[in-house]
């Protein structure tokens, strides 16, 4: 049976250090990655730059006659995101998939990464979760809970989670 292994990732280098040791520890066979990269919904740039290329013709004032501004929707934006981050994880997902792994990427656009996660977990009945953690201690974790650790707590279902020293 195949065991699905979600793991959330953002822009940060930190969070993808997790996939050395998905590699060592997952098996090949039988296993799907869920890349899930999360991020911030975005808000609409509101409109695009207007594009004064030589090659328009300009009114008297100086505005150019031809592509004037127009609005830049948050769907635009998720869109390209998507795009984006397909491209940048593109050598990991190669990588893993040359290993043997199935592979998905997904993005999600959430301010509430902990509900998205134990949202998408029971909905794609996810079997593990693999990620980096930060591993506070002290005074920082009372102020600044970590996200694998809110997870637990909300969750029953293994994790493999690593605190990289750098």
């Amino acid at each position: 049976m195949m065991k699905k292994i979600l793991i959330p990732l953002t822009k940060s280098p930190f969070s993808h250090k997790i996939l050395d040791e998905v590699k060592k520890f997952v098996p090949v066979k039988d296993s799907k990655l869920i890349l899930y990269y999360i991020t911030r919904p975005p808000k609409g740039l509101g409109f695009a730059a207007t594009d004064y290329r030589s090659d328009y013709a300009l009114k008297p004032d100086g505005e150019p006659l031809g592509p004037k501004a127009h609005p830049v929707f948050p769907s635009q934006e998720e869109d390209s995101i998507q795009s984006d981050v397909e491209v940048a994880l593109l050598a990991e997902t190669n990588a893993l998939q040359k290993m043997g792994y199935e592979v998905s990427v997904q993005t999600c656009f959430v301010d509430d990464v902990v509900s998205e996660i134990v949202r998408i977990t029971k909905r794609d009945k996810i079997d593990l979760i693999a990620m980096s953690t930060q591993a506070r201690v002290g005074v920082p974790r009372f102020f600044f809970a970590d996200i694998a650790e809110k997870l637990m707590q909300k969750m029953a279902i293994p994790f493999l989670l690593i605190h990289p020293k750098d």
